[in-house]
């Protein structure tokens, strides 16, 4: 990795911070003698010794696998068939490079088709949001409160530290609280409370208005899950009574703020934890009292100062009992159907 550094000295950015293509610097390129993967590089080397070090790299077997197990993962699971990722490798390594045949090979595959592969994948934060609002037909949204509630489901835009991006895997985002939130995400999307969304703009819900609740969990269910689902899954959106939810304290969209908060919070003493939570429970309180277009007014306003990020609760207001068909789309919205993909 030292070496390969050494031979990328001098590699830069024409006219830095302001912008600009690239460019080389010569007089600051370490153009010693290196070695790099076996293959020995001579002194007194320029741009072109970076050049083939990157060719280097994209040609190593290391490289087909990781990046055909990296695509395999994306497209077919968190553990994807040795198998898959072999034939997926080939195809790399004999296109040389040609991502598009890669998928191809991928999407193509039995292994793509299985029943294993049917849901096998979690949504992330972002996926759910995404896939919510296209699902309920949702306005765009050109305010930040969207990429807000990403945010606050645990994926924040650009958000990641490392330079590997974010995880892949399901592991990374579901846990009680994750599970928690996501349940609440659904409730709070089906009460008006998310960005774009009006149930009552939805098309499915005057076809089902005036229906039973049985014919209104088969639409739901038909319209959002393309009639698929467990029978816990169906029995949940029947009685409206999520167990998951019960057990852990009901429908509260604090929770999706309680970790962030605390982190943003640092060190400060408990006892002004306590009394700023006071305070805010207060407010969510007379916000939620306010109509739903001022309580998104003033959401975006948070959204946008510069001192401090809105909570989740500012953005959505507080969550009012849900009852009927917003109950049924609410719970769909939280199934585990739904947090698949």
């Amino acid at each position: 990795m030292i070496d390969v550094a050494r031979a990328l000295t001098g590699w830069t950015i024409a006219r830095g911070a302001q912008g600009g293509g690239f460019a080389f610097r010569g007089e600051v390129h370490d153009a010693s003698a290196k070695v790099i993967l076996g293959k020995a590089f001579s002194a007194n080397q320029g741009l072109e010794e970076g050049e083939a070090v990157l060719d280097l790299l994209a040609s190593h077997p290391s490289t087909a696998k990781f990046i055909a197990t990296k695509l395999a993962r994306r497209f077919v699971s968190d553990t994807p068939p040795p198998a898959l990722v072999d034939r997926a490798t080939a195809t790399f390594r004999n296109t040389q490079g040609d991502i598009r045949a890669v998928v191809r090979t991928i999407v193509t595959s039995p292994e793509f088709f299985a029943s294993a592969s049917y849901r096998a994948k979690v949504k992330s934060p972002f996926e759910l949001v995404a896939s919510t609002m296209r699902a309920m037909n949702a306005q765009p949204d050109a305010t930040p409160r969207t990429s807000q509630l990403v945010s606050r489901l645990g994926q924040p835009i650009f958000g990641h530290q490392a330079p590997n991006g974010y995880p892949e895997t399901g592991d990374a985002w579901m846990n009680t609280g994750a599970i928690l939130n996501r349940i609440n995400f659904g409730l709070a999307a089906a009460s008006g409370r998310v960005p774009g969304i009006t149930l009552g703009g939805w098309p499915l819900t005057a076809e089902l208005a005036t229906t039973s609740r049985d014919a209104q969990v088969d639409g739901v269910i038909t319209e959002l899950f393309g009639g698929a689902v467990s029978t816990d899954t169906r029995q949940v959106l029947l009685t409206g009574t999520n167990p998951f939810l019960q057990q852990h304290g009901g429908a509260n969209d604090s929770v999706l703020v309680a970790d962030d908060d605390a982190a943003m919070m640092g060190g400060m003493a408990s006892a002004d934890l306590t009394a700023n939570a006071r305070k805010q429970a207060a407010s969510e309180r007379r916000a939620a009292r306010a109509p739903v277009a001022q309580q998104q007014q003033a959401a975006g306003r948070e959204a946008v100062r510069p001192s401090r990020g809105a909570t989740l609760t500012q953005s959505i207001g507080s969550l009012p009992p849900l009852t009927g068909f917003a109950q049924i789309v609410g719970l769909a919205l939280g199934a585990p159907e739904f947090q698949r993909r």
